[in-house]
C-alpha cells in the first residue's frame, strides 16, 4: 500500500512538472517553447503583410541604455496601407525585480504612447513587446523603455533605455 501511495505521488509530480502553464506568454509556442515573432518581411520587390496589405512606411533604430543599467536592442516600425501600425521592440536588459516591469513607449515631443509591458518569454535578459494599432504613429520616432513599479500608475517611470527610429526606404 505504501509503495502504491509513493508511486501515485511520483506520477502526479511528474505530470505537474510537464504540464503547460495556464498563461503561456503571447508569442510563445508551448509545443516546443519557441518564440513566434511576427515581422513583415519583403517578398519579391515589396513588403506585404497578410492582414494589413502593402507596407507604405518603415523605420528601424538601435536601442541602448540611458543610465547605469546595461541595455541594448532594436526597434522596428511598419505602417501599412490599411492604416495599421506595427511596432516590434526587443531589448536585452536584466530581469526586473518582483513588483516591477519594463514598459515600451513611442514618444513625439510631450506625447507618449504605451507599447505595453516587455515580456521575457525565456526568463532571461531577452525582453520584447509587439504593438499593433490602427493609428498613424509615424511621427513618433523616439522609442523609450521605462522601469515601472507594478502599482497601477499609468504615467511613465524612469527611462532606462532609448533609441531613435530612422525612416528607411526598402
Amino acid at each position: 500500500m505504501r509503495f502504491l501511495l509513493l508511486l501515485c505521488i511520483g506520477l502526479i509530480s511528474l505530470v505537474s512538472c510537464n504540464s503547460l502553464p495556464k498563461d503561456s506568454a503571447v508569442g510563445t509556442n508551448p509545443d516546443n517553447w519557441t518564440e513566434k515573432v511576427e515581422v513583415a518581411m519583403p517578398k519579391a520587390d515589396k513588403v506585404v503583410d497578410e492582414q494589413h496589405g502593402a507596407e507604405v512606411w518603415f523605420a528601424i533604430g538601435a536601442v541602448a541604455n540611458s543610465g547605469d543599467l546595461p541595455a541594448n536592442g532594436v526597434a522596428q516600425a511598419h505602417y501599412f496601407e490599411d492604416g495599421s501600425y506595427l511596432q516590434n521592440l526587443k531589448v536585452n536588459i536584466e530581469r526586473p525585480e518582483n513588483g516591477f516591469f519594463y514598459e515600451g513607449w513611442l514618444v513625439d515631443g510631450e506625447s507618449w504612447v504605451s507599447l505595453g509591458h516587455l515580456q521575457s518569454h525565456f526568463g532571461d535578459a531577452r525582453h520584447a513587446v509587439q504593438f499593433r494599432q490602427v493609428q498613424d504613429l509615424r511621427s513618433y520616432l523616439q522609442v523609450r523603455v521605462t522601469w515601472e513599479k507594478d502599482d497601477g500608475d499609468p504615467a511613465p517611470g524612469d527611462v532606462v533605455a532609448e533609441g531613435l527610429l530612422k525612416v528607411t526606404k526598402r
